[in-house]
């Protein structure tokens, strides 16, 4: 297959959009600057595509519009990153390509480097007689918390939803037409100071799983520093004075937590100690409460229940959970955190925030969009696989709506995780398959 595409550009580009610190982190009240928005619109300017800025709570997007065709068809990518967190053996912010063509930086596979497909392939859609279609391209600055203040106003900056959405956020070159819906809880417990006589000791909890995503938990095959934590808690009966963890965000497992702990005991070397019994009682309870059970539609993943971030309030402990499920009926999943939270913590003796998600991705498989990326998938030599992932991601805006979507991106790793990395060579490969994508639909729209 020729390819319109300069490989070399088009890596410098995802260089440059690494080298941005475009980290949103809540917990810390940090957004991301207007620089990488800045530099998106003036690249693609001076390649002749108009785009524009659209600023929401200080949160920043970049969108636009190419040809004015009845059918739209939107390509959509994110440039925020998570945090970066430690343990890095190269600088997250200076892309590092190694000898084995693999290339290391924050946001090299989530997701810059599918933006930097996008900006390549527009002035190349650009030239397309696009008769019937219009391309529209949204680059969202907020899709790690939420997507709200970006692709959640897409209606208020276009005017009118899409026909069909590509959302470029994924990795392995496979279909991707379900993703659970992801919503949160918070479950505050307030403190109550205590004492008891025992032996006080620290005890380190590590997280042994395969990229620190939330959603990509493996009950049975992954450890989760959290969890572990509760069940040594509860089997060994010991009282918790204070708790200190790796915590990145509600998404993000955190690598290791520790624990400040008494252990009881009568014999003459025990001293009396203070502990708080808020959060014994939720490290105690902490692996029932993972476990809450409610209605769902069918998923390979099941139910993920994430206990990802503690907070030491001035007089109480807030966990937040990050929840995974294919289910859009947040009535049921609320009542059922509340009836568990009851059981383990007694009513009255918590708080209970939850926070509905933004939808789920379910997209039948017969949709056109789907059937055309199947067919080019075989051309390129791809898996030509449809499956269900994890994550969430903003295409789940759209189809709530029913408007067909997929996620598509090339061979990656290390997602929300220390050393994240992008096969460059499936990189170039996958900004022709995007062109090609667009070139089809044209021409089932014409």
């Amino acid at each position: 297959m020729t390819s319109n595409i300069d490989r070399k550009k088009l890596i410098d580009l995802l260089g440059k959009l690494v080298s941005f610190d475009t980290v949103n982190d809540i917990h810390k009240g940090k957004k991301l600057t207007k620089d990488c928005p800045d530099f998106i619109v003036n690249y693609l300017e001076e390649k002749g595509v108009k785009a524009n800025i659209f600023e929401d709570d200080g949160y920043y997007s970049v969108h636009g519009t190419i040809g004015t065709g009845k059918f739209h068809l939107l390509l959509m990518a994110h440039f925020d990153v998570v945090p970066v967190g430690d343990g890095w053996d190269t600088d997250p912010f200076e892309m590092t390509i190694k000898d084995d063509g693999l290339a290391y930086g924050r946001g090299v596979i989530d997701n810059k480097n599918n933006v930097a497909s996008i900006m390549t392939i527009l002035p190349e859609i650009q030239k397309l007689d696009l008769e019937g279609l219009a391309v529209c391209f949204e680059l969202s600055g907020d899709e790690e918390i939420g997507g709200v203040h970006s692709a959640g106003k897409y209606l208020e900056k276009f005017g009118r939803m899409p026909d069909a959405v590509m959302n470029l956020d994924s990795a392995g070159t496979v279909i991707i037409s379900r993703r659970r819906n992801a919503m949160g809880t918070t479950v505050t417990i307030p403190k109550k100071k205590t004492k008891t006589k025992g032996i006080l000791t620290k005890k380190t909890f590590a997280t042994d799983q395969w990229g620190r995503h939330s959603a990509y938990q493996h009950p049975g095959a992954d450890v989760h520093a959290m969890i572990l934590a509760s069940r040594e808690v509860s089997f060994n009966d010991w009282r918790v004075a204070k708790c200190d963890g790796k915590f990145i965000k509600g998404n993000v497992v955190p690598d290791e937590i520790s624990l400040e702990i008494i252990k009881p005991s009568s014999e003459s070397d025990a001293e009396e100690y203070e502990y708080d019994e808020g959060l014994t009682a939720l490290f105690e309870n902490l692996r029932f409460l993972i476990r809450t059970q409610f209605p769902t539609e069918f998923s390979t993943y099941g139910i993920t229940i994430g206990p990802n971030f503690l907070t030491d309030q001035d007089d109480a402990w807030e966990l937040s959970l990050d929840i995974r499920a294919m289910t859009q009926e947040y009535e049921k999943v609320e009542a059922a955190l509340r009836e568990m939270c009851n059981e383990l913590f007694g009513e009255k003796q918590y708080q209970l925030n939850f926070k509905p998600g933004q939808g789920m991705v379910n997209t039948p498989k017969d949709a056109m969009i789907i059937k055309i990326v199947m067919e080019l998938s075989k051309k390129y030599e791809y898996p030509a696989k449809i499956v269900e992932m994890g994550g969430a991601s903003d295409a789940r805006y759209f189809s709530r709506e029913s408007i067909p979507t997929f996620d598509f991106g090339p061979i990656g790793g290390g997602v929300h995780a220390k050393n994240e990395w992008l096969n460059i060579d499936s990189f170039a490969k996958v900004t022709d398959f995007y062109l090609d994508v667009v070139k089809e639909v044209l021409l089932h729209t014409k």
